[in-house]
């Protein structure tokens, strides 16, 4: 069950990042139903499904859950709460099949996006068979607890025979003390019988008291007056009295004294482990009237303390969790509980006198079994891992304590061994050790790993005085793929990759996944640096070989950096940042080859590393500011919208241009939390002008992909828009024509809502990526920027006239607004608006300025 519920956690992941889905889906083993949750119709089955039900996916896809659970809505809402209490994960049905046959069913089930639509996503798991072992394994039970109270009450009538016969002894026994104290004072003769029958009595291991007809004590032995008795025997009032108030069975003793009979009991003291067998008989005189009464008192506490430990031990052995088997000294099995059957499969009846090597996996070895032996022969105790068999031929781990039980001669007398179940906590330790040291992805070793790996190396290399390199490799193309072909393309890429570089290199070589489109290989060889280049040119010339994927080929090449030991550096870190340094000179170098490390690269790679600390700083102090650029109506001669442009103030440096940090940004991760400081204080702005201009202008920010694909996204913009108070068709969301290639349902979804809201959606440097007809019919788009690429000599290049011309006449095609960006010149200006493109961005009208200049200019032409 925990593999049915692991699966069920994380298959809903593959929504998003599987595009076959539906394939999965319909061809996967599991029976797997997507369910409208209120209606309870059935949206989707697979074909699993349909085998287990015995209809047609189509005639599944006709019903609703509740014509295939036979649970009424009271027997469902139960369920649900006995699973709540249970912590349980899933939920128990009955469901039945075409066929009529009814099924026991575990339903496991979560909430899931499909087609737009909340749907339950369960897998459906029979348990019959297991429901019907468990009420076979109940009903054993149960007959053995009865066997136990049948040999119970056999030994309790034992025990009442063996006490009565006693009793009656001891009756007879004080009959002749009576008849011999009579015949002593008639004669010496009798006196002497009378002595004797009195030492009898009062040697008796049993206390006996004789009482008048009212339970006054007229007599008692010696033993009675012992202090475990005197609560009776030391009495003043009536025995009846006391009787009556220690009894359960009050009315019985009362009915015994009325009708001459005699009366047994089991009686407490009023302490907890103080117990009395009571025997009350009447005595009789010559004339066979009742003259008194003989009470005789055994004390039965260690009786009861055993039984009641018997009771316990019982208990225990039948009901732990832990797994008790018992063996002679021949090692011959002589019982198992319920733990036992539990974890191997076998039952009792299947293992008795037999030895535990039934459970044997045979991947312990003879030594392993010989020092078992020995600590058990030294010590009487061994315990440790074990791996065993269960009947069903699985391999289970499990942790054993053997105790060896010894006689009173210090033999071996037995073995007690008790064990639990620690498979799922292997696989447990076994997937954490994965999951810590290997790419889920690839299943190279990951960056944790592969540092271990390196340091190994390093301190072998010292010892030895021998050469490493380090091979730093990253992806030429690698975004293309992912950008159009889809991440699942690229993961597959990925894992290629993986598979060639293994093929490529040898065993003792160390590869890793370091992350993204980044590996590292780690090769201990002489020091020649010859063989190195050989080993670059072949993971090159490998990894350039175009990818075979699902629907297209893919094509990337290697950017190589290496670094040697020990002519590079000493340690881990020193060598991956100096192979970090070289691999991007191999990038700037225009790609597909390799750099070995250079003191220039160095100091190239620490410039980057300090602006990257710097651009941490600067979000954190807030030393970015916002300029604004006016987008002109030249056609109305207003404002129609301004675009916010980050600034960055550095406290020593100055302004430091976008052009050089935002692209850092966005690798590094940060780009979303400059893009959320842009956005607010924009929204904030613009939503001023809004009360102080009648035409007043929308504001345009700029978004990054990494922005947009975040899952807050949306969040974020109406919080923006309802922080602000800024309406929301005011506001302008530029975004690059790569979001829209991969054509993914979350870039469709996240672009409605955004739509849905009133925000309008453009496109910026439409024009340079890769522009297409069907992804603007088929996304909420609103306006296009053209490029300032085709802007720049637009007067004169007749190639960009034409293109130009195009795009503006597409664009009135699908009733979209054009914006021309970089207008710089009055005959670039002339030229747009003469070919019907009169939202002009650039320096001919005005450069990015601050939010006061701008309300200048709005006052001039806006109000």
């Amino acid at each position: 069950m925990p593999v049915v519920f692991a699966f069920l956690l994380f298959f809903p992941l593959f929504l998003f990042a599987n595009t076959e889905f539906e394939q999965i889906f319909d061809d996967h083993t599991a029976v797997m139903l997507l369910i409208e949750p209120k209606s309870g119709k059935i949206i989707k089955a697979n074909q699993a499904a349909a085998d287990f039900y015995g209809y047609s996916s189509q005639a599944l896809q006709s019903k609703t859950i509740q014509e295939i659970n036979l649970f009424t809505a009271e027997q469902v809402a139960e369920e649900r709460e006995n699973a709540h209490r249970q912590k349980r994960n899933y939920f128990i049905f009955r469901h039945q099949t075409a066929a009529g046959d009814i099924k026991t069913v575990a339903v496991y089930s979560i909430p899931i996006e499909f087609d737009g639509a909340t749907l339950l996503y369960s897998v459906i798991k029979d348990i019959s068979t297991q429901r019907q072992y468990q009420s076979e394994i109940w009903q054993y039970q149960k007959n053995l607890e009865q066997m136990v109270d049948s040999q119970v009450a056999i030994i309790k009538i034992k025990n009442n025979k063996i006490h009565a016969i006693y009793i009656a002894g001891l009756v007879v026994l004080i009959a002749l003390a009576l008849f011999l104290t009579y015949l002593l004072r008639i004669t010496r003769k009798a006196q002497k019988y009378s002595t004797k029958l009195s030492q009898i009595v009062e040697q008796s291991p049993s206390a006996i008291i004789t009482t008048d007809l009212q339970g006054y004590i007229d007599y008692q032995n010696k033993h009675s007056e012992s202090a475990f008795f005197a609560k009776l025997s030391s009495s003043k009032q009536s025995l009846f009295d006391e009787l009556r108030n220690l009894t359960q069975r009050s009315d019985e003793f009362d009915n015994a004294i009325s009708t001459n009979t005699p009366w047994v009991d089991r009686i407490n003291l009023g302490q907890a482990h103080h117990w009395l067998h009571v025997h009350l008989y009447p005595l009789l005189n010559k004339q066979q009237k009742k003259d008194g009464y003989v009470l005789i008192l055994n004390d039965i506490s260690k009786q009861k303390q055993d039984e009641k430990q018997l009771r316990l031990t019982s208990t225990v052995f039948r009901t732990a969790n832990e797994a008790v088997m018992i063996c002679d000294k021949n090692y011959r099995i002589q019982a198992v509980n319920e733990a036992f059957t539990e974890i191997t499969g076998y039952n009792s009846d299947e293992v008795l006198n037999r030895t535990p090597d039934i459970l044997s996996s045979d991947l312990q070895t003879e030594p392993f079994y010989a020092n078992m032996q020995h600590q058990l022969d030294e010590n009487n105790q061994w315990q440790g891992e074990i791996c065993n068999r269960r009947k069903n031929g699985e391999l289970y781990y499990e942790w054993l304590s053997i105790t060896a039980l010894r006689d009173t001669n210090g033999e071996i007398d037995a073995f007690v061994a008790l064990f639990s179940d620690i498979t799922t906590r292997k696989k447990a330790e076994n997937k954490i050790y994965q999951q810590a040291n290997f790419d889920s992805l690839t299943g190279l070793a990951n960056r944790n790993l592969f540092s271990d790996r390196f340091e190994q190396a390093l301190n072998k290399a010292q010892r030895e005085n021998s050469f490493l390199a380090l091979l730093f490799i990253d992806l030429d193309g690698f975004k293309h793929v992912n950008d159009t072909l889809g991440h699942s393309q690229g993961d597959t890429l990925l894992q290629q990759t993986a598979t060639r570089l293994t093929e490529t290199l040898r065993k003792s070589d160390t590869i890793s996944r370091l992350g993204g489109d980044e590996f590292a290989v780690l090769i201990a060889s002489d020091n020649n640096q010859f063989k190195v280049d050989r080993v670059a040119h072949k993971i090159q010339s490998a990894i350039a070989t175009p990818y075979q994927l699902d629907n297209a080929q893919g094509f990337v090449s290697a950017s190589i950096g290496i670094t040697t030991y020990p002519n590079d550096g000493q340690d881990v870190e020193t060598l991956m940042r100096k192979a970090d340094s070289a691999m991007y000179k191999a990038k700037a170098k225009g790609k597909n080859n390799f750099q070995f490390f250079t003191a220039e690269m160095d100091e190239k790679a620490q410039k980057r590393r300090t602006l990257e600390s710097e651009l941490r700083t600067a979000i954190d102090n807030q030393q970015f500011f916002i300029d604004y650029q006016p987008i002109f109506d030249a056609k109305h001669n207003v404002i129609y919208a301004c675009e916010a442009l980050v600034r960055w103030h550095h406290p020593t440096k100055g302004l430091v241009s976008p052009d050089h940090f935002i692209e850092l940004a966005e690798e590094i991760g940060v780009i979303a939390n400059i893009g959320e400081f842009v956005l607010e204080h924009a929204c904030i702005t613009a939503a001023k002008w809004q009360d102080e201009y009648e035409n007043a202008p929308g504001i345009s920010v700029n978004i990054s992909t990494v922005q947009f694909q975040r899952d807050d996204f949306i969040a974020t913009i109406k919080n923006a828009i309802e922080v602000s108070g800024l309406p929301s068709n005011k506001l302008i969301l530029e975004i690059t024509e790569s979001l829209l290639i991969e054509n993914d349902k979350k870039t469709i979804a996240q672009l409605t809502m955004l739509a849905n809201l009133g925000v309008k959606i453009a496109i910026d440097d439409f024009g340079t990526g890769y522009s297409s007809l069907s992804y603007l019919k088929k996304f909420p788009v609103h306006k296009l920027k053209i490029d300032r690429s085709f802007i720049k000599d637009i007067e004169h290049n007749a190639e960009s006239q034409a293109l130009t011309k195009a795009i503006i006449a597409m664009s009135k095609s699908l009733k979209l607004e054009v914006i021309a960006e970089g207008v710089e010149l009055n005959a670039q200006m002339h030229w747009l608006t003469a070919s019907d493109c009169s939202l002009i961005q650039g320096y001919w009208f005005a450069k990015p300025v601050d939010a006061l200049t701008i309300k200048e200019l709005l006052t001039e032409h806006n109000s």
